[in-house]
């Protein structure tokens, strides 16, 4: 990427940190993609073709380009336990492994072509041109396709013969980053439309609105569900199979020149999110809650964060190394380094591990969701499929074009294992003896914003904190939260900011520790902002029910979580919005069937909609004739009495009658009850099918429609 539930609910950062430990270990593992690094399409030395290997379960293939190399590491062992050499001609190009239980494709993205390993094999068994520069290749769940961002074409491919299967799709190009859900339905944004287009089994589907036309959209894969944030309004939309949730993000999100940041797949149900303001945000996509948390080293470059159990992990880029921010603790934990300063920083999530791997050097990391990491030698020689001789290394590969040779384990196999670095450092202060800032993290809900925050550990010679004060955008102390003076021993505390609206407003806030100064007034050691708006995202409406009426229905249903909620009713007559937990929907046609939906809303967001199916089928009736000692009763075709008969009932007779509906005709005037009216019903009877006056019927007259019928739809 380019630049830099429920009614139980739990309030603040904690409330979301503790989350993360009962979410850690679900998630469905999406395909993972490993970033640049140099090989070619044919394997070089491998061996006989009839050799077989067995390589770990729970392992992923990382590129190591400067032997070039992809190689495949056991991540509970923390060793390589395979590899495959290739051409060194072909090392130049830019090409990503796309990895899906056996299915292992690398994809040169220079030139457009595929190539497939065979794990057991541990060499190359087919190539394909499949496109050219701007190619996308996923597979996932047994699917896999390719996605032409530039121009726009999806065609889904046999994932062991790379073959075409099914006819090719188009879409408004350029498309966004495209992702495959724990269903092997793929997801392609659209967004000069502001869509996301599924297609299951190589089948366009309906567009999901995802924002307005022209929108910055990307997507990412929580818990195997596609979640696409719309860094332009932002906004954040969460698709499931009931149906979509709507939620606000703060507003730095809008502010992120390139759009916002977020991992391709995420582990559980958290989306990391890096944008604008110098903050992490945290969506919690299970209950719509959105926590923000502050960097200490806002003006570094990032790539992508990810989270794996209770910590977040963000790659600096210009430090090269991991920044881990444990959300059980509300706390920045010691970096490790990854690469040197500058160096490329390769993450994906691959069977509950975190994988961070540089492409140029020998090492890379495996996270287990308890924070522990294991370092990988990927030059270990003495593994399968390793090469028979040294490659040669290529000066200047592809003349500059974008190549990249050698770095970080030199020739022969050695391995040099970069130190663990010393904990980061916080930004510069303009007085060397104040304390260090705290950490703070926002949340918000109930129309309140809750800021808790870690103190520092200070050194020897700073000044002592006096106490800690929250403070507004504006550096003042915020309105409306008191002072909290530290508690002795303690690490940190909690503010409180109530009485908040709760509507799309960001309020952002610091925390700083309070001091003497050097001319004794009091003088503010500020931390990173951190932002929330005033309430979280409804949870849905629960027992939807729809009465039937004539040309409607009643709705009722159980009321949502969440604060300051109204609910949103839409049916085919409109949208009616309301704090009610029903709602009388009217203007529907008779004798046929609609779709009714109800979802709650507050200003932070839309829950998922509750669908009903409201059928307005006549509810008939039994009701005999009248009216019919004189003369014989015509039963005519239409609503009048200009039209032909249809029928007679015999004069004197009196019989039970289906009454299938009321309809307003011409005037009939009935000489033997000395009675007029325009009302007619359409019956069913012996002596034939069609339409009687209401005089020669025996309803209610009650209203119309009376006795509980509709009126005949025309």
């Amino acid at each position: 990427m380019n630049g830099d539930r429920s009614s139980a609910r739990t309030t603040g950062p904690r409330g979301l940190f503790r989350f993360f430990r009962r979410d850690r270990l679900t998630g469905q593992i999406a395909a993972g993609l490993v970033g640049v690094l140099a090989v070619g399409a044919v394997v070089y030395g491998v061996g006989t073709a009839s050799a077989r290997y067995r390589l770990s379960d729970v392992g992923a293939w990382l590129s190591a380009s400067g032997k070039g190399l992809v190689v495949h590491a056991n991540g509970l062992a923390g060793k390589v336990d395979g590899k495959a050499p290739v051409v060194p001609q072909m090392r130049g190009h830019h090409i990503k492994v796309v990895q899906d239980g056996t299915t292992v494709l690398l994809v040169d993205e220079d030139t457009g072509v595929v190539s497939r390993i065979d794990p057991s094999q541990l060499k190359i068994t087919k190539s394909r041109q499949v496109g050219g520069p701007g190619m996308q290749v996923l597979s996932g769940a047994g699917a896999a396709y390719t996605v032409d961002l530039v121009k726009g074409a999806v065609q889904q491919i046999d994932p062991v013969s790379l073959a075409p299967v099914g006819s090719p799709a188009t879409l408004t190009a350029p498309l966004g980053q495209a992702g495959i859900d724990a269903d092997g339905a793929l997801w392609v944004p659209v967004p000069q439309t502001g869509h996301v287009i599924p297609f299951r089994s190589g089948r366009q589907g309906e567009p999901v609105a995802a924002g307005k036309a022209g929108d910055r959209l990307a997507l990412t894969m929580a818990a195997g569900r596609p979640v696409i944030i719309d860094s332009t309004s932002a906004a954040a939309v969460i698709v499931r199979p009931e149906g979509t949730q709507r939620i606000n993000l703060p507003a730095p999100v809008a502010r992120a020149a390139n759009g916002v940041k977020v991992p391709a797949v995420a582990d559980g149900q958290i989306v990391p999110m890096l944008g604008a303001g110098g903050s992490l945000y945290l969506l919690d996509t299970g209950v719509g809650r959105v926590d923000s948390v502050a960097l200490r080293v806002p003006d570094h470059a990032f790539e992508p964060p990810n989270v794996l159990g209770q910590r977040v992990y963000l790659p600096d880029r210009t430090s090269g190394r991991l920044l881990v921010f444990n959300t059980e603790r509300n706390a920045w934990e010691r970096p490790i380094a990854a690469t040197r300063p500058g160096g490329a920083i390769e993450m994906l999530v691959r069977d509950h591990m975190l994988w961070v791997n540089d492409p140029d050097g020998p090492t890379a990391l495996a996270f287990g969701p308890d924070g522990g990491v294991k370092r990988i030698k990927k030059y270990e020689d003495k593994v399968p499929g390793g090469a028979r001789r040294p490659l040669p290394v290529q000066a200047n590969p592809g003349g500059g074009q974008g190549n990249r040779n050698g770095g970080g384990g030199g020739t022969g196999g050695s391995t040099t294992v970069t130190p663990p670095a010393r904990p980061a450092k916080p930004p510069v202060k303009r007085d060397p003896t104040a304390p260090d800032p705290p950490t703070p993290a926002a949340s918000g809900d109930n129309g309140s914003v809750k800021v808790r925050f870690t103190a520092a550990a200070q050194p020897q010679g700073v000044y002592p904190v006096a106490r800690f004060v929250l403070l507004g955008r504006d550096g003042k102390p915020a309105a409306g939260a008191s002072p909290a003076r530290f508690p002795g021993g303690s690490q940190g505390g909690t503010f409180s900011v109530d009485g908040l609206t709760c509507d799309t407003t960001t309020h952002i806030y610091k925390v700083a520790a309070e001091y003497k100064g050097k001319n004794g007034k009091p003088a503010y050691s500020e931390s990173g902002e951190v932002g929330a708006t005033a309430c979280t995202a409804p949870g849905p409406p629960t027992g939807l029910t729809a009465t039937a009426v004539n040309h409607g229905a009643d709705l009722r249903w159980a009321p949502s979580s969440g604060f300051d909620v109204t609910y949103v009713v839409t049916s085919p007559s409109g949208t009616l919005t309301t704090k009610s937990t029903s709602q009388a929907v009217r203007g529907l046609a008779n004798a046929t069937t609609h779709q009714v939906t109800v979802r709650a809303r507050n200003g932070a967001g839309d829950s998922t909609e509750l669908t009903k199916t409201v059928d307005l089928a006549y509810p008939t009736k039994q009701i005999r004739n009248q009216n019919n000692g004189q003369t014989n009763t015509l039963i005519r075709s239409a609503p009048n009495t200009s039209g032909p008969t249809t029928g007679t009932i015999p004069q004197g007779e009196i019989i039970t009658m289906t009454v299938v509906c009321q309809v307003q005709g011409s005037s009939y005037h009935d000489d033997e009850s000395n009675t007029s009216s325009t009302v007619w019903n359409q019956v069913r009877t012996q002596y034939g099918n069609g339409y009687l006056n209401d005089t020669l019927v025996a309803t209610s007259k009650n209203g119309y429609p009376s006795d509980g019928l509709f009126e005949c739809q025309t």
